[in-house]
């Protein structure tokens, strides 16, 4: 009798062994991937979408709320409401740290003696280039009487006497409309030029705007505005007011400068955003000094660039300072970057492939410096690669100095020449001084220069 009762406890406990398992097994069955429980034609993939078991194919129609659920099993549901194969993308290479050495001799682009159409026909600012409508390529080294050079390439350029932009010698500083640079032209089709222009007022060359008659920093002051080409950069034409860019949002104060937004890189495209970027220097009476990060939408519309004001994001407004101004700091932009050498001018920025991000190169004290930068936003310490006597602590004696050097890739496929490989022309303007004085006779010049990456 318990033997055969113990047989039975052990039946029972066999038959619940196998209900369990049984059940155990349907349970697992539910939730396996779903190419284990139902069978597809030839071309299909067993899926599981939206709880129910499917056979997904390429073009079938889909439901972009259910993404996530399609590309678990390869696909990707497109604005068409058709599955396609979906692959991730491969994430980019990473950013490198570079190194730009000089890799030849010194050339001449222009000689201010033999090239000059008239005396104050020289480089004053850092050289920019396009290519045009007609395959042409144009440089522009400013000065306030802008001229250009045109050819089949960098290589071969010839400069022209017919002037671009003339500047109007406007007294009134509220009109910022007295001395003007091209600074920063750009063009989307070679035909349309957009250009941010350095504009200079200069108040001892107006009667009762500076205690001095003569050349003095204390009564200048800067904004940058708008010009437009229409026809290939053969001509300028200052936008209508409004044309005002960016300015320091303070009215011009004779004996209380130096004041203003001065001197623009040349303007970049990023393709991640499809915003046009470029970098400005900010001086407030030698006090307040750094580059700001600009950028627009709309390279016609003067008012619509909008400076940094943290992270990723910009909404910073520039104003007019002779218009309503009730918060005068809500307008002063703010540098992103505060490494030394905090007075580096903005000569260039370009993309680098060597770098795999955005290169800067700029002056200050000790001759040319670039910084590098994966989002426009966040850039490294300035470093010194072309050592090079300034003009603004030359003492007699001291050599010739240089300034606004500026990196152009000859061979870059930008119609801006927007980005820089593995070789390229550092460009400045090398001044002559004559008794330990600075004189009008400066030439731009240009150095090849290897870029390498670490």
């Amino acid at each position: 009798m318990r033997t055969r009762t113990l047989m039975a406890l052990f039946a029972g406990f066999a038959l619940v062994s196998a209900s369990a398992l049984a059940f155990a097994t349907s349970s697992s069955s539910r939730n396996a991937p779903s190419a284990s429980v139902k069978r597809c034609a030839r071309g299909g993939v067993p899926a599981r979408i939206a709880g129910k078991r499917v056979c997904l194919r390429a073009n079938q129609p889909c439901k972009r709320r259910l993404e996530r659920q399609y590309r678990r099993y390869g696909f990707h549901c497109g604005a068409s409401g058709r599955l396609t194969r979906w692959k991730p993308k491969p994430l980019p290479p990473p950013p490198r740290t570079i190194s730009i050495s000089t890799s030849g001799p010194t050339q001449v682009t222009f000689d201010w003696t033999t090239d000059r159409c008239e005396d104050l026909d020289l480089p004053d600012l850092p050289a920019r280039a396009f290519r045009d409508a007609d395959g042409r390529t144009q440089l522009i080294s400013a000065h306030f009487i802008n001229r250009r050079f045109t050819g089949p390439d960098l290589d071969h350029l010839t400069h022209g006497c017919s002037i671009v932009l003339g500047s109007d010698s406007n007294p009134d500083p509220a009109a910022f409309d007295d001395e003007e640079w091209i600074a920063a032209p750009y063009t989307p089709d070679g035909r349309t030029v957009y250009a941010l222009v350095h504009d200079e007022y200069h108040g001892w060359a107006h009667p009762g705007q500076c205690a001095t008659a003569g050349y003095d920093a204390k009564c200048w002051y800067n904004a940058i505005t708008l010009a437009t080409s229409t026809d290939g950069g053969a001509t300028y034409v200052d936008q209508p007011a409004p044309r005002l860019v960016a300015s320091v949002p303070y009215r011009y104060i004779p004996n209380g400068g130096p004041t203003g937004v001065f001197t623009p890189s040349n303007i970049v495209h990023n393709d991640a955003d499809g915003y046009y970027y470029a970098l400005v220097y900010v001086d407030l009476r030698d006090s307040y000094i750094g580059n700001c990060l600009i950028r627009t939408r709309n390279l016609a519309d003067p008012g619509s660039w909008r400076a940094w004001t943290g992270g990723q994001t910009f909404t910073m407004t520039f104003v007019d300072p002779y218009g309503p101004n009730a918060s005068p700091t809500d307008h002063l932009c703010r540098p992103p970057s505060k490494q030394q050498p905090a007075d580096l001018q903005p000569n260039s920025l370009t993309y680098s492939t060597e770098a795999r991000q955005w290169l800067l190169v700029g002056q200050a004290l000790n001759g040319a410096y670039l910084s590098l930068s994966p989002d426009l936003v966040h850039w490294s310490a300035p470093k010194l690669f072309f050592p090079a006597q300034a003009t603004w602590n030359y003492q007699c004696g001291d050599p010739d100095p240089i300034a606004y050097p500026s990196l152009i890739d000859s061979t870059s496929p930008s119609r801006n020449f927007e980005t820089v490989g593995k070789t390229a022309y550092l460009y400045f303007t090398q001044f002559h001084y004559a008794n330990c004085q600075q004189t009008l006779d400066r030439d731009l010049v240009r150095v090849p220069v290897r870029i390498t990456a670490r």
